[in-house]
């Protein structure tokens, strides 16, 4: 993970207000590793996430919570 995933990974922070935090411009953001839960909008890596029955991806906890 790089210093901007790392500085979003298990927050619900958007990417602009990292971004700018961290003296970053939006355009050369760089975050393969990382997305958000559908429904939490925390960020976690993609692998964490599953796809829920519309095919979005959330969260383990989104996911026993809506009892998947």
């Amino acid at each position: 993970m790089n210093e901007l995933e790392k500085a979003l990974y298990r927050k619900k922070r958007t990417l602009r207000e990292v971004c700018l935090e961290m003296n970053i411009p939006l355009e050369d953001a760089d975050i393969p590793n990382i997305e958000t839960c559908s429904s939490c909008s925390i960020w976690y890596r993609s692998v964490e996430l599953v796809l829920d029955l519309d095919g979005n991806p959330i969260c383990t906890v989104c996911r026993r919570f809506y009892g998947m």
